[in-house]
């Protein structure tokens, strides 16, 4: 098995932890998307703590690429919280899951020259069908609401900023290349503060917050920046595209984590565990399993 696809593995365990704190932050302590956004981009400027090892100042285009591709990051957090808000999360993940690949491969093929063999595509195709299959039977919880368009926005964006974020890593080593991505969510973040409405949202949220929310929120980030790191690393190592599909693994471990938490606070984490779905999603995780297999040995 490829070292990178154990880390993307790995990544996308921690990211499962962290969808399941952030859909409960999202419905019960910061409940404003583009907050929630403004917080964790904010806390990208943490990055300055790897400077000495192994920061560059690349070419000026290089520069461009990863601030754009740090930007196309921030508005699709926007995008994918505000589904979460709305939807339920085992629902919102894995139909961004799936379409992220499906939009990273045309991206990948023009931009980086990236090729899969026939059984990589194929793993891909099931890693898909799986995350498709896990949206099946969950419900929305608000029908007024089209928090599918936002999903869709969200898998568009992520796999701009996935695509831009590999072109820079070819240039760079791995360190720099992700202070400078990282440079372009703290820029989409300031960003926002231009606009007064999303500026007193913000600060209205802020004096809102709770100790027990924030202390949440940074556990919920520091899981998510590990996270991020060791997915960001794998693009360095390997395909974009293949990094993108092994996410179906996060959302078969997110099906048993929304299971168990569920039970417990049916109000903030609602999903419908009935036993057709739970055939259907089990059917889902082996289809992702075969999918892992083919890609992995």
């Amino acid at each position: 098995m490829e070292p990178f696809i154990l880390i993307a593995i790995t990544a996308y365990l921690l990211f499962a932890i962290n969808g399941v704190i952030d859909k409960f932050l999202l419905n019960k302590g910061i409940p404003e998307p583009v907050a929630f956004a403004f917080y964790v981009g904010i806390g990208s400027s943490l990055v300055v703590l790897l400077f000495p090892f192994g920061f560059e100042i690349p070419a000026f285009k290089i520069i461009l690429i990863a601030l754009a591709s740090g930007l196309a990051f921030f508005f699709a957090l926007i995008a994918l919280y505000t589904s979460l808000k709305y939807a339920s999360a085992s629902r919102v993940l894995p139909t961004v899951g799936a379409l992220v690949p499906v939009a990273t491969y045309p991206l990948s093929w023009v931009l980086v020259n990236e090729r899969l063999s026939a059984i990589e595509l194929c793993g891909m195709l099931l890693l898909v069908a799986g995350s498709l299959l896990l949206t099946r039977g969950a419900r929305s919880y608000s029908r007024r609401h089209h928090w599918s368009a936002y999903t869709l926005l969200a898998a568009g964006l992520f796999a701009i900023s996935f695509t831009l974020s590999k072109i820079v890593y070819i240039d760079q080593v791995f360190v720099s290349g992700l202070i400078w991505t990282r440079f372009g969510l703290v820029l989409g973040a300031l960003m926002v503060l231009l606009f007064p409405h999303y500026r007193r949202h913000i600060t209205a949220t802020t004096r809102g917050v709770g100790q027990s929310i924030g202390i949440l929120f940074i556990i919920g980030q520091a899981v998510g920046a590990t996270a991020g790191i060791l997915q960001n690393y794998a693009i360095s190592l390997g395909s974009v595209t293949i990094v993108n599909a092994l996410q179906g693994t996060q959302f078969a471990i997110l099906v048993v984590l929304t299971w168990v938490l569920s039970t417990k606070f049916p109000k903030i984490l609602r999903e419908d565990f009935s036993a057709a779905t739970f055939v259907l999603k089990s059917t889902a995780i082996i289809v992702i399993i075969l999918g892992l297999g083919l890609i992995a040995f």
